[in-house]
């Protein structure tokens, strides 16, 4: 067996370990979920902006019923607008974030998964979000 060959097998088999233990290890809101809804979008999305009618400053308020419908779906990426508008074209008016940078492709994949596993998001402080301005102000 050449070189490469050796080199493209490990490289398959690395990635394929590493996506068998993606998937036995359930998302942890606190610490994969929360820290990219707080940096990308709890800042729009709070109790004074309140866009789109949606808050994600706590579990209760991100999942209130809305008019335009549910923004997730626990076990069903594919009906959550919070998931799909992550994966709309960046020139899309429904694409978020609407500024600022895209989210990575892996991290929408991480949200992705934790919608499919039932969204799991903890009620009180560990499930608390305080948007970046109203921290800066304490």
């Amino acid at each position: 067996m050449n070189i490469h060959r050796q080199i493209a097998l490990i490289a398959c088999l690395a990635a394929c370990t590493t996506l068998q233990a993606a998937g036995d290890t359930p998302v942890d809101f606190v610490k994969q979920i929360k820290p990219i809804l707080a940096d990308r979008c709890v800042e729009c999305h709070n109790s004074e902006t309140l866009l789109g009618e949606l808050n994600l400053q706590t579990r209760a308020l991100a999942f209130r019923k809305r008019k335009t419908g549910p923004v997730i779906v626990p076990k069903n990426a594919e009906k959550s607008m919070l998931y799909l508008v992550l994966t709309l074209p960046p020139k899309d008016v429904k694409a978020m974030p609407a500024t600022g940078h895209r989210i990575p492709k892996d991290e929408v994949n991480l949200i992705r998964q934790w919608i499919t596993e039932g969204a799991s998001w903890p009620e009180g402080k560990e499930g608390a979000m305080t948007p970046e301005h109203k921290k800066s102000k304490k």
